[in-house]
């Protein structure tokens, strides 16, 4: 099996275990999210996206990066080319029409929701694995209630270095 082919088993397995064929209840996802204590990350992307596609190759599919996914929060993704039908808040329709009832209608985005189903982060473009890594740090820490990621950016890596001496 090519490495492509073994990534896209894995993330499809993942997927499998929230989403049920032609419909993705963000509502359900967020209850699970607060029974669970973590974050619902919804990963917008779509076919034929070299940046969608190196993301997923790349930045989901990192050492670090897939296992803090797995572990601290309920991922769904939401590829804006498939016919799913999308459940948010009251609204009910395609993953396109979602993406821009939501205001992120730019691809990959990757969006962070807590418990509520608010939007507590989003990252939209392609993320490399250690930005990425850190934005998944920011959420699940829940430094956003009280500073700007960048701010937390420098400190995170300023921490982890002096930790690795």
């Amino acid at each position: 099996m090519s490495k492509i082919t073994a990534k896209a088993f894995f993330l499809a397995a993942l997927l499998q275990t929230f989403v049920t064929a032609g419909e993705i209840n963000l509502d359900i996802f967020a209850k699970t999210a607060l029974k669970t204590n973590r974050h619902l990350f919804v990963f917008l992307h779509k076919t034929d996206c070299g940046y969608c596609e190196s993301m997923i190759e790349f930045t989901l599919d990192d050492d670090r990066v897939k296992p803090l996914v797995k572990k601290k929060f309920v991922f769904a993704h939401i590829n804006i080319r498939e016919n799913d039908r999308v459940v948010y808040k009251g609204f009910e329709g395609s993953a396109r029409a979602f993406a821009k009832e939501i205001g992120y209608d730019f691809y990959p985005t990757s969006i962070f929701f807590d418990g509520k189903n608010e939007i507590v982060y989003a990252a939209p473009g392609y993320q490399d694995e250690d930005r990425f890594y850190a934005i998944l740090n920011y959420v699940d820490t829940k430094a956003y209630e009280r500073i700007d990621f960048e701010t937390f950016k420098k400190r995170f890596w300023q921490r982890r270095q002096k930790n690795d001496k």
